[in-house]
């Protein structure tokens, strides 16, 4: 080789030289630096810059296939930062271990609302989450930063790789450390530089991988000669200019080490000893030489004499090839990025201690740093910096330009694939994440008429698609809604929702806590806290009948009430039902018209059951005591057991004991207060308001199943006869029923007989209460049930509810249940268990899968501003409210005393036998007497009265009761309902004792009995000493104990009368 060609050579490999480094500054930049002496690329603030980002914590993500989990979420992730590069914005994405809880982030410096938005729509399964982290300076202990910069191997030998941080959260669990991946999207102005770059290092490289020399020269004499003869000789021969060649190599290895600014380090030596030993290695083994000699003789007229010699050699060059191939690896990477996106990306991390620090670099490396031989390999940097910032990165997010590096050479130049790969999530649950199974269902946007009821707005993943809000008509309301979730999922919130949003009437039974009470669109006084007397508790007789009831039917609903509530059994259902005949019969009620002749027109047949005729009836305040009432009920079960029931000895005890403890349970105490009683709230008022019924203080469940039940009955009675008088005006939905906790009275019991003795009398008033509901439908009244626990419901009820809202249940067979009735295979029911608290999978008529919805807690009031469902109602709120509670309570305790005590009851007759016979000066007196013989019998029995200044109001209200009684049933009846001036007379004669009050109390007696009250009063006295033996009786005694006051006159009257019936002269009869 002349000096010719080696000047030729040295020049090629200054060209590879420059190449080699221009690469490494385009695509590994990392290579071109000292790893001891980095501070001038770093950030000055690191910490300050990274706080200003908007930070997104990633709480859980879910996947539809568990088994791919892994390419799913890469596949998401991917997808994510393809479309984040066209926002232009740097993002981050890893690990930020404070206080011992790793928080797997998301950050952005910028638009973080788009942000957000992408990546909620990119990654549906991802649950996201403001998070704000401490960035703040670490003044009591030092920080161990590192960096890792390089290219991820992707694919190795066609199997693309996986990366995940699991490793170091696993590791490093309860440890502070940083790590993050920091990202700033490049230009695709300069990835197209990029790329015309690297195909000129490559085609630069291309021209010098291969070289052909050849030498040549010839000498040529002729003469004519006669004779001739001819010679050839060829020699060849290889490796003529190795020994040459050989120090070129080791010099031009020596010549681009000089170029790397690196040269001295452990990197220049590695990268320079691999060029110089190639190219050394490549020129030598390239070339070759030929000689050759030919000579002729020719002996004619001349002679000619030739020579000629040639030398040709190929040199093929090895760094060349390589770097060609390097140069298009990262060509094609380029035009991928071209097309995805690339980033400018910097993975940096930090620790508290060196053991995590070095935990994490050993992660990283182990987990990216594959045995690719198309990239070079992925190196790390330490930061010996003394600093007290939580971590250290390199500075490019705000911009960057040192020397002749346009991006900062601590960073790398990655696709969004690659990226993707760095930054996917892990893909098991690891500490502080959970990777869970959740199928996909329909995002179908509701129909939203005017009058639809908006429940929430569907989900999409996590994200909530506020454009889609899921909504029931009031004729899906119309076929019953079940809404059932573990306590705290958030059942009563979508109750309140849905009620809120139907705006109108409703009546909720909330059998435990008080939660509906402070419900915003409830009024105070809407507020009733059954069995708790003290703050607003209602008053109901079980056997008071509405008008347009059938008998027969209420009684049957009683019936089913008491063996749904309190589980009888044996003979007791029978017992039950005989006495409830026989009360109805004894308050003069017929049992085979099912009416009661004062409340229905006697006066002609075609108007028998005139409505307009018994709803006046109804509109006298005295027709309430026409109905038995629980101590009627229990009076009746004693008189039946004792004188008819054929049982004998202990099975007649224990059969007396089992009713008797149950009735009796409901006629004292607070319970008294609430069933025993003759007054009924008014359900016509009650059922057009919104109402809450808390039966919370009736700690018994038997007692709460009564009330619901109770409530359940009146309800379904109302609606019935409201759609009869109305017909085709009634059409669609009228009112809401929310039954909480349902199976107290609902329970799933199974309706079958055994036997005749012990047969399932619970069970089949159950299904008869279950029906109730669903037949409700068609009276326009619509049934909510909210239920915990499914699985101690009747099936039928949930069942027959067409619209469904299931928050989370736990319980297998809780899913189970309700997977079945809203479309989802049992093998996904256990996504029902990993539902948050007002979330829920809703479900409707016409739908073949349910949807997942998130339930909105606010409602828009009336000036247009979103709030809150609820306000603040405490008892003391309820309490002073209510003023008139006490008179009330104190009335039925005063009641309860004197009704089950014979001698009151005696003193009344008497006092109302007085009223009939007596002139007006006996009757003020007979006024007195009684008020004060029941005071000292009040005083004797020590009554627990609240807040009562003069017990003589309430014995006056107590008579008034009494007489009103007399007047409607039994012997003293007028054959009708005292008129309203009937009673406001006796209230008048209770209160003035004036002759004038006297005068008009009996005259309307007169008129309402039609006949003579004197005469009519001493019939009725000497009848009732009649039912006796009188030759056994001291008449003169008897006749004053009919009275309070009698006179001599009165007595000796009413003497002869009975000396009469006792001789059979005559019957005392008109006289």
């Amino acid at each position: 080789m002349n000096s010719k060609e080696i000047n030729k050579l040295s020049k090629e490999i200054n060209i590879l030289s420059d190449d080699t480094f221009k690469y490494l500054q385009l695509v590994s930049p990392a290579y071109t630096i000292s790893p001891n002496n980095i501070e001038q690329y770093l950030e000055d603030k690191s910490s300050a810059l990274i706080k200003n980002m908007t930070f997104y914590k990633i709480v859980s993500c879910t996947t539809e296939e568990i088994n791919s989990v892994g390419e799913e979420l890469n596949e998401k992730i991917e997808k994510l930062f393809i479309s984040l590069n066209s926002l232009a914005v740097p993002i981050t994405y890893g690990i930020i271990s404070q206080d011992g809880i790793a928080n797997i982030v998301i950050g952005v410096l910028g638009d973080s609302d788009n942000v957000k938005s992408i990546t909620e729509g990119c990654l549906t399964g991802i649950e996201l989450e403001h998070y704000r982290p401490e960035f703040v300076e670490n003044v009591s202990e030092k920080n161990y930063y590192g960096l890792l910069a390089g290219i991820p191997t992707i694919n190795l030998d066609g199997e693309k790789q996986k990366f995940s941080i699991s490793s170091i959260l696993r590791t490093l669990n309860g440890k502070s450390y940083t790590l993050l991946f920091l990202a700033k999207p490049i230009p695709r102005v300069s990835t197209e530089n990029r790329i015309s770059s690297l195909i000129n290092i490559r085609d630069r490289a291309f021209a010098l991988s291969k070289q052909t020399m050849a030498d040549s020269f010839g000498t040529s004499n002729s003469k004519t000669v006669s004779t001739s003869n001819s010679e050839s000789e060829s020699i060849s021969k290889a490796n003529m200019s190795g020994h040459i060649l050989g120090g070129l190599g080791a010099a031009g290895g020596a010549a681009i080490g000089s170029v790397v600014p690196v040269i001295g380090t452990a990197t220049g030596m590695l990268l320079g000893g691999l060029i110089g030993n190639a190219l050394g290695i490549v020129a030598g083994a390239g070339k070759t030489e030929s000689y050759s000699t030919s000579r002729t003789i020719s002996e004619s007229i001349g002679q000619t004499i030739s020579e000629n010699k040639s030398i040709s050699r190929d040199i093929q060059n090895g760094f060349a090839l390589e770097l060609m191939s390097y140069a298009d690896t990262a060509i094609n990477r380029m035009k991928i990025g071209r097309s995805c996106g690339m980033w400018e990306v910097s993975i940096a991390y930090s620790a508290l201690s060196l053991d995590a620090k070095k935990v994490i670099e050993a992660c990283l490396v182990g987990e990216l740093s594959k045995p690719s031989i198309e990239q070079l390999p992925m190196i790390t940097f330490t930061i010996d910096k003394e600093s007290r910032e939580l971590i250290q990165i390199p500075r490019f997010l705000n911009g960057y330009k040192v020397d002749s590096y346009e991006e900062n050479p601590l960073c790398s130049s990655l696709t969004s694939t690659e990226l993707g790969l760095l930054c996917t999530l892990p893909t098991e649950s690891v500490p502080d994440f959970e990777v869970r199974y959740e199928k996909s269902y329909p995002l179908v946007r509701s129909s939203t008429e005017k009058d639809d009821i908006k429940v929430g707005y569907l989900l999409d993943g996590s994200r909530v698609l506020n454009n889609m809000p899921f909504t029931f008509s009031k004729r899906d309301l119309n076929k019953h809604t079940f809404i059932c979730g573990l306590t705290g999922s958030g059942k009563t919130t979508t109750v309140k929702k849905i009620l809120h949003e139907a705006g109108m009437p409703f009546l909720v039974i909330e059998s435990a806590k008080k939660e509906y009470r402070s419900f915003s669109d409830v009024d105070i006084n809407g507020i009733y806290t059954m069995g708790n007397p003290q703050l607003n508790c209602p008053q109901i007789n079980p056997f008071y009948i509405m008008p347009g009831v059938n008998l027969q039917s209420h009684i049957d609903l009683l019936k089913d009430l008491f063996n749904a509530s309190f589980g009888l059994y044996g003979p007791m259902p029978y017992i039950l039902e005989k006495c409830l005949y026989s009360i109805y019969q004894k308050k003069g009620w017929d049992l085979t018209l099912g009416c009661h002749p004062l409340l229905v027109n006697l006066d002609s047949e075609l108007y028998l059951y005139d409505e307009q005729y018994i709803f006046e009836q109804y509109q006298n305040s005295a027709h309430r005591y026409l109905f038995p009432t629980m101590q009627d009920l229990k009076n009746e079960i004693i008189r039946y057991i004792e004188d008819e029931l054929e049982y004998k000895g202990e099975i007649l005890d224990n059969i007396k004991s089992a009713m008797l403890v149950r009735i009796e349970n409901l006629c004292y105490g607070p319970k008294g207060y609430t069933f025993n009683t003759s007054e009924c709230i008014n359900f016509d008022e009650l059922l057009n308001k919104r109402v809450v019924f808390e039966l919370e203080d009736l700690a018994d469940d038997a007692d709460k199943a009564f009330g619901v039940g109770l409530l359940i009955i009146f309800v379904n009675e109302y609606r019935k006869i409201k759609k009869e008088l109305q017909g085709f005006y009634s059409e669609g939905l009228q009112h809401l029923l929310v039954i909480e906790e349902a199976h107290r009275l609902l329970k799933n019991t199974v309706a079958e007989v055994n036997s005749e003795f012990n047969g399932n009398a619970k069970g089949k008033a159950v299904e008869h209460f279950v029906n109730i509901l669903a037949e409700m439908r068609s009276y326009g009244q619509g049934v909510i049930v909210a239920e915990q626990i499914p699985s101690k419901l009747a099936s039928d009820v949930i069942k027959n509810s067409s619209n469904k809202v299931v928050q989370r249940l736990v319980s297998k067979d809780d899913q189970n249940v309700m997977a079945n009735t809203i479309g989802m295979l049992s093998e996904d029911a256990i996504q029902l268990g990993t539902l948050k608290s007002g979330y829920g999978y809703c479900h409707r008529e016409g739908m073949s899968n349910p949807t997942r919805v998130k339930i909105e807690n606010t409602i828009v009031d009336e000036s247009g501003d979103f709030t809150g469902l609820n306000r603040y109602i405490t008892d003391e709120d309820i309490y002073n409210y209510n003023y008139n509670r006490f008179n009330l309570l104190n009335l039925s305790i005063v009641t309860r005393a004197f009704d089950d005590d014979i001698k009151v009851q005696r003193l009344i007759i008497a006092f109302f036998n007085t009223i009939l016979v007596e002139s007006k000066e006996n009757i003020k007196l007979s006024i007195e007497e009684i008020f004060i013989n029941l005071v000292k019998i009040a005083n004797r029995k020590s009554l627990s009265l609240l807040f009562c200044d003069n017990i003589r109001i309430l014995i006056r209200d107590y008579l008034f009761i009494s007489i009103l009684k007399l007047l409607v049933t039994g012997i003293y009846s007028v054959k009708q309902l005292p008129s309203d001036d009937l009673a406001s007379a006796i209230k008048d004669v209770l209160n003035l004792r004036t002759d004038e009050a006297i005068v008009r109390l009996k005259n309307l007696l007169e008129k309402s009995y039609k006949r003579d009250i004197l005469l009519y009063g001493r019939f009725i006295v000497m009848s009732l000493i009649a039912k006796d033996k009188i030759e056994n009786l001291d008449l003169m005694r008897t006749i004053d104990n009919y009275f309070i006051v009698i006179s001599k006159k009165e007595k000796s009257r009413i003497y002869r009368g009975l000396m009469e019936i006792r001789d059979g002269v005559s019957e005392y009869d008109k006289r």
